[in-house]
């Protein structure tokens, strides 16, 4: 039977960073040491540093939202709750809607290649 961990995703993976960071300075002999030290799962550890990505890192592709672009939202809620103005779900939506327009108008005022446009010419002022 599986039982909740009372930890969050993002503390688990807090805590499989440190672990991480402690092989990488030598602080423990094993994998096996670190996993218990830290209580994160040595076969996660194990994976983890033999380059496997984390689950949000693996699946950023399919999410609306990049990891960054998640973070910049955060840093707007935080932003309007320190200033006593609560975010809705609505505006939390909204504010998501306004972060991926942003996307696409920056990947589509790039320049079309010369194989993506062949009647592309750039502009010449004289």
């Amino acid at each position: 039977m599986h039982t909740e961990s009372p930890l969050t995703p993002s503390q688990i993976e807090e805590k499989i960073q440190n672990a991480i960071i402690a092989l990488q300075l030598k602080e423990f002999k094993s994998i096996r040491k670190a996993a218990e030290y830290f209580e994160v799962p040595k076969s996660t550890l194990i994976a983890r540093v033999a380059g496997r990505k984390s689950r949000t890192q693996s699946h950023e592709m399919a999410q609306i939202l990049s990891n960054a672009e998640e973070n910049t939202l955060v840093r707007w809620i935080s932003r309007l709750t320190i200033t006593g103005f609560p975010a809705t779900p609505m505006l939390v939506k909204e504010m998501a809607d306004e972060i991926r327009l942003r996307r696409v108008q920056v990947a589509s005022s790039r320049i079309p290649t010369s194989t993506e446009n062949s009647t592309y010419r750039p502009r010449v002022d004289l």
